[in-house]
């Protein structure tokens, strides 16, 4: 279970290291995939397990695959997936077109999201939180309708 959020930094080669509470729940499997992202008008990086990863192909694999929606999601998310692993000192390489695409620069930030966690540029979760903190102060009842 990935919970939390944790500050770290990308280094020159384009690597930052992975929470040691991350790495610690992922029970050995140090395989990761990457996958493009965006919540609240600002992009970020999903990152799943392998075994979660596998998953969601599954219940991918038995949608319609001409339908649009099945389509855009192919192109959208599953094409610019990038499998990655763990190395020795807890670092995972970000390659370069999925940097670009979520904005990371330097300064980043680990969001646990229970089953997979997010990395997003420091300053877009800023704008991120403030927003939905924002909405939730508008509305008490916002996760209402999700029955837990």
């Amino acid at each position: 279970m990935f919970l939390g959020r944790f500050d770290h930094t990308i280094d020159a080669k384009g690597r930052t290291s992975v929470p040691a509470q991350f790495r610690d729940a992922l029970l050995g499997d140090l395989r990761l995939v990457l996958a493009p992202y965006t919540i609240y008008g600002e992009r970020c990086l999903d990152v799943y397990p392998h075994v979660e990863w596998q998953k969601l192909l599954e219940r991918f694999a038995v949608l319609p695959q001409f339908s649009a929606k099945t389509v855009k999601f192919q192109i959208g998310y599953l094409a610019r997936a990038h499998p990655c692993e763990i190395d020795g000192p807890g670092r995972i390489l970000l390659p370069p077109l999925l940097r670009q695409y979520a904005g990371l620069k330097k300064d980043v930030v680990f969001l646990g999201t229970y089953t997979k966690f997010r990395l997003m540029d420091r300053e877009s979760w800023v704008k991120v939180e403030g927003e939905h903190d924002a909405e939730a102060a508008e509305d008490a009842a916002i996760y209402e309708d999700l029955g837990i």
